[in-house]
């Protein structure tokens, strides 16, 4: 029964078990990423005002883009 084991004579399937688990880790990945970037552009966009008027397109600001801009 060991030769079987170690040269791999038949087709390995995994148990229920072991894909469940690889079903919920993949989910919790997932969901740690979705929420590292949710948390991101919610903090670094949403919450600082310089920023998103640093990101966006003023005509007359071209050349003062790493400056930070005072309210009109």
């Amino acid at each position: 029964m060991s030769f079987v084991i170690i040269f791999g004579t038949s087709n390995w399937v995994p148990t229920d078990y072991l894909i469940y688990l690889v079903l919920i880790m993949g989910g919790l990945l997932t969901a740690g990423v979705a929420m590292s970037v949710f948390s991101f552009y919610e903090d670094h966009y949403w919450g600082d005002e310089n920023f998103r008027n640093q990101l966006r397109f003023h005509p007359l600001n071209r050349n003062l883009s790493n400056k930070i801009q005072g309210k009109l």
